[in-house]
């Protein structure tokens, strides 16, 4: 590849009117971005409280059932993206799929969550992953033509942001959902038909119907109001048929790219955690035991994570602007390890609304992760176009993609035998022993904080900075014209 590096660009902040996208299309695209978060973290969110303290299975199985689809993933993942890149159609590359797939993923998500009452643990474990391959298989199709068409909007460097910072916008809206989620699930309207008692189990099979009907309303909109760039120009026109293990082969050996998805991995690793371990610290430390009130704190922690990632989002996208994404990011994931640092001392009994200050940094550290991530991958994209003469978002999208989801999974895998190994039984309910709880509490300090330490190590790494983006844009369009 050649190297952009030496050249100089003093090109300002300033946007040109050619690289701007238009306000009602940066609408038109970040307002799906809501069925992202809704088809991946309602599960993920909800499966611990509902199949572990709900149902009683094992928190091993529990961690099956998420390991299980996220493995799918890795196979439907890179095949979609595959596909996407191949396609030509009147339409584009990645409108039909986005359209189709939008409808598909709706009409199959509530079937997860309809299993009949009274299967034994293996049988609940089989039906959920069975009907969530299925979904997540119509959720692919949505999936990598959505997120690579963002790489796809816009040349400029930090348009690309302005437009993933719309986007981030509506999933942190999206996240008070997942976080409204459990608390929903169990409102008395909800509650067991024969015994009276509030079941998530019942709840959720009615809040999935509602989550369908967003997910084909605002799942349809990009691919009708959405245009796709780069379809038009000679690049992909004359571009050849991508062969599949080429392409994962090409996009394995791209540097910042692998630097990318391994900072991924350490960041959500630790940050899953708080998900899902953490929620039963608090649970079952500070709260003892009680659901009710633990899905309260739930909704409290989601509003004070959503106000603080929203309220971020704009000054995150401002400083960028300045300093580059990389700094930036590294702002983000110092504010998520210090709230790492902070759970081992802000996790009492007695002053338990002192936990939420650790979801303050969460929420500002978040909304510089979704922020830069998805604007840094479309630069990852020009870097490898200069290297291979290919735009192959679709393909990126996907290893991307499957890296971000199994890299929470990670975490929840980790979750379910650690909880068994320190010792704690469900069915204890509030009466977890002392040495049980201090355990709980070990692995939620210890295991973020490496995490992310690693994390910044990594990130140290990504050579991509906005002279180097802007040199290797230069490079590209003395080669094959503006698009």
């Amino acid at each position: 590849m050649t190297d952009p590096t030496p050249q100089v660009d003093q090109a300002t902040n300033v946007i040109s009117a050619e690289d701007h996208v238009p306000f009602p299309k940066k609408l038109a695209y970040g307002i799906a971005g809501p069925v992202d978060i809704l088809s991946v973290w309602i599960l993920v969110s909800i499966a611990y409280p509902l199949f572990n303290m709900e149902l009683q299975l094992a928190p091993t199985k529990v961690a099956i059932i998420l390991m299980s689809l996220r493995l799918w993933d890795g196979v439907a993942d890179p095949i979609m993206g595959w596909i996407s890149d191949n396609t030509r159609t009147r339409w584009g590359r990645r409108r039909p799929y986005i359209f189709v797939g939008a409808i598909l993923a709706g009409l199959t998500f509530p079937f997860i969550w309809w299993f009949p009452q009274g299967l034994g643990d293996w049988q609940i474990v089989g039906w959920v992953i069975g009907f969530g391959i299925i979904f997540y298989t119509c959720f692919t199709i949505w999936a990598m033509p959505y997120q690579s068409l963002l790489m796809e909007m816009t040349p400029d460097y930090n348009e690309r942001t302005r437009v993933a910072a719309v986007r981030g916008v509506m999933q942190s809206v999206a996240g008070l959902v997942v976080g409204f989620c459990w608390w929903l699930a169990l409102r008395p309207v909800f509650a067991d038909p024969v015994t009276g008692v509030a079941s998530t189990a019942n709840g959720m099979r009615y809040i999935s119907i509602v989550i369908a009907g967003i997910i084909m309303i605002l799942g349809i909109l990009p691919a009708i109001f959405v245009k796709e760039r780069y379809y038009e120009s000679e690049t992909v026109q004359n571009q050849g048929r991508v062969n599949l293990f080429k392409s994962m082969k090409e996009t394995l050996s791209n540097k910042p790219f692998i630097i990318l998805c391994a900072f991924t991995i350490f960041f959500l690793l630790g940050t899953s955690i708080y998900d899902s371990y953490g929620r039963y610290v608090g649970t079952y430390y500070v709260l003892g035991g009680d659901w009710e009130r633990s899905s309260v704190f739930q909704i409290y922690g989601t509003f004070i994570y959503t106000a603080c990632s929203l309220s971020l989002i704009p000054v995150f996208r401002r400083v960028s602007e300045h300093i580059g994404k990389k700094k930036t990011l590294f702002i983000a994931t110092g504010l998520v390890l210090f709230s790492g640092a902070l759970t081992w001392f802000s996790n009492r009994p007695d002053l338990p609304y002192l936990m939420l200050v650790n979801t303050i940094f969460i929420g500002a550290g978040y909304a510089g992760l979704w922020l830069m991530i998805p604007s840094m991958q479309a630069d990852v994209i020009d870097s490898d176009e200069l290297a291979t003469g290919e735009r192959r978002e679709g393909s990126f999208a996907a290893i991307y993609s499957w890296v971000l989801k199994l890299s929470f999974c990670i975490g929840f895998l980790i979750s379910g035998p650690l909880l068994e190994m320190t010792g704690f039984k469900a069915e204890l309910g509030g009466e977890q022993p002392a040495s049980v709880l201090l355990n709980m509490r070990i692995g939620y300090f210890a295991i973020p904080v490496a995490a992310l330490i690693i994390a910044i190590v990594l990130l140290r790494a990504f050579p991509i900075t906005p002279e180097y983006a802007r040199n290797i844009r230069t490079q590209l369009e003395a080669r094959r014209g503006k698009v």
